[in-house]
């Protein structure tokens, strides 16, 4: 038994502190939706993956597609950059104009031997 006021070492209390982080980390999803259920399933057997990473993989796709919003911002700063900075400077014969097929081979760096 321990006296009173006496400390804790660190080395009792980790294993107890690392098996309760990791069961928290680990905790399992039930799905409770037939649809989603079958859902799962479905692209599983499509993919050739487990129902776990089916779903991983659904859930990452879709973060990174709502997170598009920061994309969509940025889209909007390169265009306000350009409409300020970068087309007041084009002469007006080029303003509108679409380049041709070979000027953007060109740009590209596409020649006659392929890139």
């Amino acid at each position: 038994m321990r006296s009173r006021g006496s400390a804790i070492r660190p080395e009792a209390i980790t294993p107890f502190y690392h098996s309760w982080y990791t069961m928290v980390e680990s905790m399992a999803l039930n799905i409770k939706n037939a649809d989603v259920e079958r859902l799962a399933a479905d692209v599983a057997r499509l993919t050739g993956e487990s129902k776990t990473e089916a779903i991983r993989r659904a859930l990452d796709e879709r973060k990174r597609r709502l997170q598009g919003s920061a994309t969509a911002q940025r889209r909007a700063r390169v265009l306000r950059f350009l409409e300020r900075k970068v087309w007041p400077g084009l002469p007006e014969s080029e303003k509108g104009r679409r380049l041709s097929r070979a000027e953007e081979d060109e740009i590209l760096g596409f020649g006659p031997g392929g890139v």
